[in-house]
């Protein structure tokens, strides 16, 4: 093992923009972030690889991995956390799943104290959950997560806080025309998610539960939405 230790990796291939990130002590933290290509399946290990590069890490370095388990496109979350589990089954260390909603609120200021991300789904359908900060540094969500059209957004949610994911993005003249002025937006900083927030908050994870995230074990969460296909249809077709 190198200098480096107590590092944590965080993967996110749930959205359109996909992060790889580190945590470690010290305030130790780095990240990159690049929009999906075809090639998803393919550019992800050579990504990671090149970033634990740079940042003069080796992967035997790291004590755990977060991956970020949906809700999302159930192929590309797949990528993600196939790719998570062979990393963690390989070094023999825990890989822990983490939603991707939770992932966005701890990037704000601490000025902020309520949150509603928003992920892009399909067919005009955003992913919604409404987040409440704890303390200085948590977040707890204050309902489940939804699969709603764009329009239906603002009638579901009564009070917002600030709107933030990736979402704003697909849908900016949308949710601008359906909120008004009186809701803020975050800008692009809250808009993208970053693997060092995805590597901490999973970091948070398994010091809550050392002994709860088996590399063998991890689950999607794929939150289907009302266009997509079911896992067992997706099976069907396939054997067509």
């Amino acid at each position: 093992m190198t200098q480096n230790h107590a590092l944590f990796l965080g993967i996110d291939t749930a959205t359109p923009w996909r992060s790889v990130g580190l945590v470690g002590e010290e305030n130790r933290s780095a990240s990159i972030h690049w929009k999906a290509t075809r090639d998803q399946g393919r550019d992800l290990l050579p990504k990671i690889e090149d970033f634990l590069h740079q940042e003069g890490v080796v992967p035997k370095d790291l004590e755990g991995i977060a991956v970020v388990a949906g809700p999302g496109s159930f192929t590309a979350l797949r990528v993600g956390v196939s790719v998570a589990q062979g990393l963690g089954m390989g070094l023999e260390i825990p890989v822990v799943p983490v939603g991707s909603l939770e992932i966005y609120p701890p990037l704000l200021p601490l000025a902020e104290t309520r949150a509603t991300v928003l992920l892009p789904s399909r067919n005009g359908e955003v992913f919604v959950q409404t987040f409440q900060r704890e303390g200085m540094e948590g977040w707890c969500a204050e309902n489940v997560i939804r699969c709603l059209p764009v329009e239906a957004v603002a009638r579901a949610i009564d009070s917002p806080g600030i709107l933030i994911g990736s979402g704003i993005q697909s849908y900016r003249a949308e949710i601008g025309s359906l909120f008004g002025e009186t809701t803020r937006v975050g800008d692009e900083r809250f808009q993208v998610p970053q693997g060092s927030t995805i590597a901490r908050v999973g970091r948070v994870k398994w010091l809550n539960n050392p002994e709860g995230f088996s590399a063998d074990s991890v689950a999607m969460n794929y939150h289907q939405s009302h266009g997509a296909l079911t896992i067992e249809e997706r099976k069907g077709r396939q054997t067509q």
